[in-house]
Formats: structure tokens, sequence, C-alpha cells
């Protein structure tokens, strides 16, 4: 007869909690059949992060597996464990924590199989407060469906023509249980104390694996009774059997050196031959409805801790992986019920429970990397926690060409027939399984659907008034394309001056403001802007800067821009003669200080730059009367200066829909100005006002809004060819605006200052 323990116990269902909602912070595939989404999950007032895999067992390319360590009692982070796996055609997308282990020792607590090979042979715990006091297992079954089943492991003994069932497989024994270990145990004895009996068989052969199906059959070489040395040593051809209990050390006590004993390990026939099983619990949900295994009362269930769950469509088609964090003001986590609650509201046919706590952790490939990195918050100080055992999901497909990727263009909009632009930047560049490729600049190239778009390198030039569409592809295959307006010119194109009335020989400054027929600027290229003076008046310069004679007399300026033309009445007064009185020498008297700000200084080193923006307005300086010149500049400080250089139009804008720059934001105007205008932008629906400007950030806009061209070839050491920072930086060098630092870097992560910003205004405003 079996000298084993049964535990049984009761279900336990638990109402469902409908006042709920779910709030999306971020969704993306990570592969043909893997999407990832983050979002925030509010119950009872009670607000939980959430990032949940879905995996679409339909697509061709996508399985869940098994994530293991090297060694039975190794462990590794739910991350490293999964980048350790990934390989070309076994991409590992995604990853989170699964089974109980032993955390002094390392090795799994429960039930583990994969290929029909036991790695582990864990125990039921007896208690309706016990996690897993049913043998349920998660799974893939030998016809490639999952499943959330009961399993029945049976480890039976032959021995003196009777059969006795076995309590566990190379793992702790407890309290009257008979345990077989093999040479598969992570240690070379049983590692059990004396407090039973040890009998030693060898079978003759090497035992390789253990495996359901599995038949051992050996002879007793030697028997350690009771409080004799221990633990004995597992050969390599036998395996030895360690009781404890009055039963099971009676009948071993008496075996004798000699006799025949033999051991089979089997499964029932819904998980034999699965692609892997691994037991946990407890149950949570069972056909969409709460079916919790455990007592809810019960001080484990109560807990509210982060969470780690598998779950299972009602047609098998697709997977969940989910992660609840918890023990933080942002996240507490769920108790049980809470969990199996929130399961039902978002249609979860099936689920278990996996390892929570400090082991709760979910892995996830980002676009344009195939390295799986860290998505949720640990509970252990953010941290991941080594562990035994995880759940991946894979995509098999193979890389193949481009099919997707992020342009960055130097301008974006509606453009003047002639007028260029170019590609600044490409990253995330994807094929159509979202495996990631590197994009070389050599294997980009651009082309047109019509072909009035001619291009040179990553610059491309609008040839011809129409649509057309630009097609950007990476070794020959099309990953991104944009359309493309061009007019033969503004449908709305106003000339402004400084002023209208000049004196003799005194200049005024003439702007365009041309607009497309949605009332946006209008792209151009700078030499497409000409100007001329009607009547013998003074002359003008490419920049608009007109200069009067000396003779007096009235005329126009003229803006030509495509097939519009724009004029202006200008007035130069005549010069007035006097005849010259003497007057007395006047006493010398020093030069007025050129200096507007109270903490700048006349030998401050810097000054020219600041008072020449500060002269023509751009910089207004802070309301105690300073400049501040070491304080690093703010992005939306940056956003409204560069909105009043380019005079842009802030009275009608379209709404960028920041999430962090409402429309009563005090610099709503400004920064939506330089967003609509392509010069900044924000990253997942924020702008970040208050953050700090880098130096990298910095070129990029300046770039942009004075539309800058060229590419020194300069080596900055910092600012590598691959650097999305680089054409920017390369363009300021190109013209001058900059020439780094002594060291030769460039320090494009550096926040910069008020100072070094005016410094760089300055240099392209003057150049």
């Amino acid at each position: 007869m079996p000298f084993v323990a049964t535990a049984i116990c009761a279900m336990f269902v638990v109402p469902t909690n409908t006042e709920a909602s779910k709030t999306t912070i971020t969704t993306y595939p990570l592969s043909s059949g893997v999407t990832y989404e983050q979002y925030q999950y509010q119950a009872s007032s009670v607000t939980n992060k959430i990032n949940h895999l879905t995996i679409d067992l339909t697509d061709p390319y996508t399985k869940v597996g098994l994530g293991l360590p090297p060694t039975q009692n190794g462990r590794m982070t739910t991350t490293a464990m999964a980048n350790a796996h990934s390989t070309e055609g076994h991409r590992v997308v995604g990853a989170i924590n699964a089974g109980f282990f032993d955390m002094s020792v390392g090795n799994p607590l429960l039930l583990l199989a994969e290929n029909n090979e036991i790695i582990n042979g864990g125990r039921i715990s007896v208690g309706a407060d016990e996690f897993v006091n049913k043998p349920y297992a998660f799974g893939v079954k030998d016809d490639g469906s999952p499943a959330i089943e009961l399993f029945d492991f049976d480890i039976s003994m032959q021995y003196g023509g009777q059969t006795y069932e076995l309590s566990g497989l190379n793992r702790k024994r407890y309290d009257n249980e008979a345990i077989v270990f093999t040479p598969q145990h992570y240690l070379s004895t049983t590692g059990q104390n004396a407090y039973g009996v040890e009998v030693v068989i060898d079978t003759g052969k090497v035992i390789t694996e253990n495996s359901f199906g599995q038949t051992l059959t050996g002879k007793v070489t030697h028997i350690f009774p009771y409080s004799e040395k221990w633990p004995a040593q597992i050969p390599e051809t036998g395996f030895v059997l360690s009781v404890h209990g009055t039963p099971w050390r009676a009948m071993m006590e008496n075996m004798k050196v000699g006799e025949e004993v033999t051991v089979d390990f089997s499964i029932n026939e819904e998980w034999n031959n699965a692609d892997f099983m691994i037991a946990t619990g407890p149950l949570l949900v069972q056909d969409n409805r709460v079916n919790l295994q455990m007592d809810p009362s019960s001080a484990r269930a109560r807990e509210v801790a982060p969470r780690t769950v598998v779950g299972v469509d009602e047609d098998t088609n697709k997977v969940h992986y989910i992660t609840v964090d918890g023990r933080q003001s942002a996240s507490r986590g769920m108790n049980m019920t809470q969990l199996a609650n929130y399961l039902v509201s978002i249609g979860v046919d099936t689920a278990i429970n996996l390892d929570g706590g400090g082991s709760t952790t979910m892995g996830i490939r980002k676009h344009g990397s195939n390295n799986v990195v860290l998505a949720n918050v640990p509970s252990d100080g953010g941290a991941q926690r080594r562990v035994s055992t995880t759940l991946e999901a894979i995509s098999t497909a193979p890389t193949s060409e481009a099919a997707r990727g992020t342009v960055t263009r130097s301008r974006v909009g509606t453009f003047l027939v002639g007028a260029s632009a170019s590609v600044t930047s490409v990253t995330n560049v994807m094929d159509k399984y979202y495996n990631p490729i590197v994009a070389e600049k050599s294997k980009l190239a651009l082309t047109s659907e019509k072909g009035t778009i001619s291009s040179d390198g990553l610059t491309y030039k609008m040839n011809e008034v129409g649509t057309d569409r630009l097609y950007i592809a990476h070794g020959g295959s099309i990953f991104q394309t944009y359309p493309i307006t061009t007019v033969a010119g503004p449908s709305q194109f106003y000339l402004k001056a400084t002023a209208t009335t000049v004196k003799p020989q005194e200049t005024i400054q003439f702007s365009v403001n041309a607009l497309d027929e949605a009332g946006k600027e209008l792209l151009y290229d700078k030499y497409q802007l000409t100007y001329e003076v009607e009547g013998d008046i003074g002359t003008i310069d490419e920049n608009g800067k007109f200069t009067a004679n000396t003779a007096g007399g009235e005329g126009k300026v003229i803006a030509r821009l495509g097939d519009k033309a724009a004029g202006v009445k200008v007035v130069v007064e005549k010069p007035v003669v006097e005849t010259p009185k003497p007057t007395p020498t006047p006493e010398p008297t020093p030069n007025p200080s050129p200096v507007q700000f109270k903490d700048l200084s006349s030998s401050y080193k810097y000054l020219d730059a600041v008072t020449y923006l500060a002269e023509k307005g751009h910089f207004t300086g802070y309301t105690d009367g300073t400049f501040r010149p070491t304080e690093v500049l703010s992005r939306e400080h940056a956003a409204v200066i560069i909105s009043r250089i380019l005079n842009l139009n802030a009275d009608d804008v379209a709404n960028p829909n920041f999430t962090d720059v409402p429309t009563t934001h005090r610099y709503y105007k400004q920064i939506a100005a330089v967003q609509n205008m392509g010069i900044m932008d924000g990253f997942d629906n924020q702008f970040n006002p208050s953050q700090s400007l880098t130096r990298g950030q910095m070129a990029k806009i300046i770039t942009l809004a004075f539309t800058l061209e060229g590419d020194a070839q300069k080596v900055f050491t910092d600012v590598s060819t691959t650097a999305w920072e680089y054409p920017f930086v390369q363009a300021l060098a190109a013209n001058d605006v900059t020439t780094g630092y002594t060291d030769g870097s460039f320090k494009p992560k550096t926040y910069i200052s008020r100072e070094h910003f005016a410094l760089f205004l300055y240099r392209t405003l003057t150049k």
C-alpha cells in the first residue's frame, strides 16, 4: 500500500468586481504574433500598473516555451535568461518569471518537464491556505495547444511482488515520504538528514535522464539504516530510495543486498509527450469565471502583492503573460480575489497564478533591438530577482528585408518647387516580423512614385508642381513613405519691415511671411527668396537688410518667392543741411556700457552675443533684470526663443496634443508653433517642457530652424556616424557654428547653458 498524504481542497468561487476601468499607457507589437500592452487598471478606487503580453499561436512563427538556466539549481534574471536563449530564428521577444523555487538553494519546488524529460519532480502541498494544493500545470501539449489542467504524476516502486506509490523525485524529503534520487539531482548525494533510511540500487547502466514512461530496475548494493553516516552518494548507474516514517523505515531496513527493485515514472495521457509543463497554482479562473482553488480568507490569499499570471483564451489560440506591479505607491498589487476578478474582467478564459512578490518580472524586446529589457518595475527596489524558470514568447521568423522604420526629415510641410530637404536620421528599421535591421547609410536610398522628386544621397529636391510620394528604402526594400506636396508659390505672401521711413544711410530689416493653403509656413530654400529695390533710395542684400542712400527720396522694396511678389513703400528722409555753430569742446564722457543685464559685466566673454540677441528682442532675461548665463536652458524656453527669432505666427497653431502642454500652458502657443514647423517634437505624446535641453537636441533645433546644411566631416570623439545627433552636429560644424571642445568632444548629452545657447544662435544669425 502507498505511504503518501493526499490533499483535498474545496473550490472557492468569488464574485467578480464590475466596477473597473482600464487605461492604456502604451502598446505595440513585439513580433508578428506577440503584442505588448502596458496599462493602468482601476478597481474599487485602487490603481495598479499591468504589463500584458498577448501571444497569438495562430501565427505560424509564434510559440511559447519554457526558460531554464544551465543547471537545475541555477538561477538567472528573467531578461538575462531570455537573452541567453534568443538566437536567429528563435527570438525570445517577451518573458515572465514562472515557477516557485527554493530561494536558499535555487532549485524548483514543483513538477517541471520538457519534451517528456522530468526536470524536477515536485510535491503538492496540503491545506487550503497553500498556493499549490492541487496538481494543476500550465504547458503546451503534444498537439501544440496550450493548456491549464490537472495532472497525475506517479512514481511507483515494485519490490517483493508488491507495488508502492512513492512521494517524489529529486527533491527535499519531508515527514512520512519516500523520495527517489537519480544522477539528475543537482547534488551528488541525496542531501537529506539522517532521520530515515536510504537504499542504494544499481541498474548497471548510466542513467542520462528521467522521463515519463521510464522504468529503472536494479539491485540493492547498500542500505543506510536510521542514524548511519549520511547522506548516500548517488551512483551514475543507479538511484537511491530515501524514506522517512515508520512503515517505510521498517520495509527498507529489511531489504537485502542483491534484491531487485524497480521504479516507474508516469504521467496521465493528457500530458504525455507535452512540449513542456510546469506545475503551479492556485488556479484562478476557469470558463471565464472566478474559480479560486485556494481559501480566499487565508493570509496568503489576502496578501496584496505583485503578481505574475499565465492565461489561455477559450479557443486556446492565444496565451496571456501578465504581471501586476505591487508594493509601490503607483501600484499596490492585488490579492488572489482581486487578481481573479481582474482576469475575468479582461476576458481571459482560464488562468493560473505563478510565483509573485519580488520575483514578478516581465521582459520585452523593444523596437530596434533583439535585446530583451525590463518592462515592469519589480518590488525589490526595481532590481530583478534571479529565478529558476521563466515562460518565454518566441518568434521563429527569420530576419528578412526592411519593412518599417522611423525616419526624421529636416523639414515637413508644403514645399516651393525647387526647394530641398533631407533625411536626417533613420532608426528602428525592422522587417515585417519586427526583427531589427541595422540601418547602414550606404544602403539607404530615396526615390519617388512619380519621379518628380530627385535625390542626392539623403537629400531630395522637389522639381515639379503637384503631389508625389517619397520612398525611403534600405537595401532596395522600401520601408517608409511620405506624401509630398509641391506648389509654384505661396498662397499668402507678406513683406514686413522694421520701419518704412528711414534716415539717410540708416538700415531697416525686411522679412517675409509665406504661407501655404492651410495657413502654414511654406518651405523653401534661402536662395529662392529674392529682394529688389525700385527707385534710387538704397540697396538691399540677400538677407533683407536695406541700407538707405544719402540723397533721400521715395521708392519700393519688393520680395519675390516662386510666382508671388510683395512690396512695401519706403521713404528715405532728405538730409538736413545746417550751418555748423562753434561749440565748446565737451569734456570726454565714458562710453555707455552695452550691458543690459545686471549680472553681466563689461568684460563678460559672451557679451557681444547676448547683447545682440537682447537688442533684437530674442532674449529678454528675467524680471529681476538678470540673464543667469550659466543656468541650463529648459525645452520650453528654447521653444519661446526660437519662435521669437523666426517670428512664428503663434495665434493660429494646430494643437500638437502633448499631454503635458495643455492649451492653458503659459507657452502653449510657442511650443505648438515650433512643433507645427517640425523644429521640436516630443516623445510618447509628451513635450517635457521643464526638462533641460541637451547640446545634441540644441544642434537639431538650430539645424532645422535655420535650415543649415552641410557635412564638415569633422570627427567628434563622442558623436559616432551612427548617432542620431551626427548630421545635426556636422551641419553646425560645416557652418562654423561649433568647433567642439579642446579635447575633441562635442558632449551631446550635456545640458546646454543659456550663455552657450546664446553663443550658438549669435553665430548662426550673424554668419
